[in-house]
C-alpha cells in the first residue's frame, strides 16, 4: 500500500510541469487524484501560455495508464464561482479532499516596477496569489470536514525569500504565498491539518520555456544562465527529482510534526557566495 491509500489529493496547475509531476506521485502512492488547470491554451498578457485542455487530458491519461484514478477539471483558479465548482465536482466524485498542493504558477514580463503594467501586475498577483489564497478557502473547510488531519503544500519560489529585479510582482506575490501558508498552519494546527510551503529554484517546466519566449529570449540562452548556479552542479532539474519528492515527504506522515515551514529545494543555489572559491 502506498503513504496515501484512500485518500484524495487536489493538485493545482497538474496539466503539466511540476504539477503534473506531484500528481503523478500522489497517485502511485495510492492517492486519488484531482487535476485541477486553466486548460484553455491561451496567451494572455503578459504573454505567458496557459496550458492546454490537451495538457490536462495527458495528466489524466498518464494516471490512469499507470493504474490510479484521476479527475480532470479544467478551471480558473482566479474566479471563486469556477473554484467553488471545482470542489463540488471534486468531492461529489471522490467523497471529500484530505490534500493539497496549490502549484499554478505564471512569470511575468521583465520590467523595473515603474515601468511594469498595472494589468500585468494584477495578472501575476491573480494567478499567483489569488489563485492559492481562493483554492484554500474553498478546499481547506472540505479538509477540515474529514476530521481526521490531512495536508496543504504551497509553492513559492526562492524568489519568496529573496526579490529578483525586473520580476518584483512574481516576487511580491511568492512572499505573499509564505505568509498565507503561516497563517493557515497557525489556525488549521487545531484540526491537526498541516500547512507547508516550499521554494523551488531551478526546475525544467514549460514556465521556463513560456518566460523565455514572452521576453524574446532564446531558449538556449535562459537555460544556459543556470549552469554552475548552485552548490551541486544540478542546474536546471526535472520536477520528478527536485520538487516531487520534497512535495510528497510534506504531505506523508513521514512529516507529521512539520507545518509553517519552508523549504527550500535549490540545490543550495541561495548560499552559494558569487566571489569565487576561497581556500
Amino acid at each position: 500500500m502506498g503513504r496515501f491509500e484512500g485518500k484524495v489529493a487536489v493538485v493545482t496547475g497538474g496539466a503539466r510541469g511540476q504539477g503534473r509531476s506531484h500528481a503523478l506521485a500522489l497517485s502511485a502512492e495510492g492517492a486519488r487524484v484531482a487535476v485541477w488547470d486553466i486548460a484553455n491554451g491561451s496567451t494572455t498578457k503578459p504573454a505567458f501560455r496557459m496550458a492546454s485542455a490537451e495538457d490536462l487530458q495527458e495528466t489524466a491519461r498518464l494516471i490512469k495508464e499507470a493504474g490510479g484514478e484521476c479527475l480532470p477539471i479544467a478551471v480558473d483558479l482566479r474566479d471563486s464561482s469556477q473554484v467553488r465548482d471545482a470542489v463540488d465536482r471534486t468531492v461529489s466524485t471522490f467523497g471529500g479532499i484530505d490534500y493539497l498542493v496549490a502549484q499554478q504558477g505564471a512569470m511575468p514580463l521583465t520590467r523595473e516596477v515603474w515601468n511594469t503594467d498595472e494589468e500585468d501586475w494584477d495578472d501575476i498577483i491573480a494567478v499567483n496569489l489569488k489563485a492559492s489564497f481562493l483554492t484554500c478557502k474553498y478546499v481547506v473547510p472540505k479538509i477540515i470536514e474529514r476530521g481526521r488531519g490531512g495536508a496543504i503544500v504551497l509553492t513559492a519560489s526562492t524568489a519568496g525569500l529573496l526579490s529578483f529585479p525586473f520580476l518584483v510582482s512574481y516576487a511580491v506575490a511568492k512572499h505573499g504565498i509564505l505568509g498565507l501558508g503561516k497563517g493557515l498552519a497557525n489556525e488549521l494546527g487545531p484540526y491537526g491539518i498541516r500547512c507547508n510551503m516550499i521554494c523551488p529554484g531551478a526546475v525544467d517546466t514549460p514556465m521556463v520555456d513560456s518566460f523565455a519566449e514572452a521576453n524574446d529570449i532564446p531558449r538556449e540562452s535562459m537555460w544556459k544562465q543556470f549552469d554552475g548556479m548552485d552548490l551541486l552542479d544540478a542546474g536546471l532539474v526535472a520536477p520528478a527529482e527536485s520538487t516531487t519528492p520534497a512535495v510528497v515527504y510534506l504531505l506523508s506522515d513521514d512529516a507529521r510534526w512539520v507545518t509553517g515551514h519552508t523549504l527550500v529545494v535549490d540545490a543550495g543555489a541561495m548560499i552559494k557566495p558569487n566571489v569565487g572559491n576561497v581556500q
